[in-house]
């Protein structure tokens, strides 16, 4: 899996998201590391989301300037559930529970 993988991917979503968040999921997927060679698809957006929500978290006294990014987290981690129920829905309890256990696990490669 690419990049541009990725960016096909969220590109052919339906419903689309609003310009201005497809925007910036684009620009957030451009700016990270490429995804792992043997990462999923699911795991990977899932990533993308934790990398903005903690640029948030960083930012405690941020406002209304953060939103785009609490936005696009919120996106990718949804995403990532989207992406792992068409690839095998038997997979989502395992996502779940790497999201619920914190960062171990997410965006390394799956052996």
């Amino acid at each position: 899996m690419t990049t541009q993988d990725v960016l096909t991917w969220l590109d052919q979503r339906r419903p689309a998201p609003p310009p201005v968040l497809a925007a910036h999921l684009a620009a957030a997927a451009e700016s990270s590391p490429p995804p792992p060679a043997r990462e999923a698809l699911p795991g990977y957006l899932v990533e993308l989301g934790r990398r903005l929500l903690a640029r948030v978290t960083r930012a405690p006294a941020g406002g209304r300037e953060l939103a785009l990014d609490l936005l696009a987290a919120d996106a990718f981690v949804t995403y990532g559930f989207e992406a792992q129920a068409e690839a095998e829905v038997d997979g989502l309890t395992a996502l779940a529970e790497r999201v619920a256990g914190g960062r171990e696990g997410i965006g390394e490669p799956r052996g």
